[in-house]
This record gives C-alpha cells, sequence and structure tokens, in this order.
C-alpha cells in the first residue's frame, strides 16, 4: 500500500485485485474534465464530484512550488 492519496496512472485500476496500490477497494469510477474545467480550476474553483451516489469529493488546483 502506498501513503499518497494521489498517484499517477497510465490506466485505470482493476477493483477485483485487492492489492491494489491503496490497499482494497470496492468501487471505482472514471470522471472526465474539459479544458473548461482546467480553466476553472486555475482561477481558483472547486470541482465537485459525486462518487457513486454515496461521497462527495473535491478537485482544487495546486501550483507547483
Amino acid at each position: 500500500m502506498i501513503d499518497e492519496a494521489k498517484i499517477v496512472l497510465e490506466n485505470t485500476i482493476d477493483i477485483e485485485n485487492v492489492e491494489t496500490p491503496f490497499g482494497a477497494r470496492y468501487g471505482g469510477d472514471v470522471f472526465y474534465i474539459t479544458e473548461e474545467d482546467i480553466e476553472n480550476l486555475k482561477n481558483g474553483k472547486l470541482i465537485a464530484l459525486d462518487v457513486m451516489n454515496e461521497y462527495i469529493t473535491y478537485l482544487k488546483f495546486k501550483k507547483n512550488e
């Protein structure tokens, strides 16, 4: 298992495989963002994502330091 809450991947993770980089997981989804979404993030806006009709996750832009 990794300590980070975010990793960069080439493909989605097979959630049927209990040994994902995040440990055991029981569901997943793919969210697509547009160029407009990226601009909104860069301009200080948040993007709220509805995760499996149960959770909300927020995307926020953070400049490299």
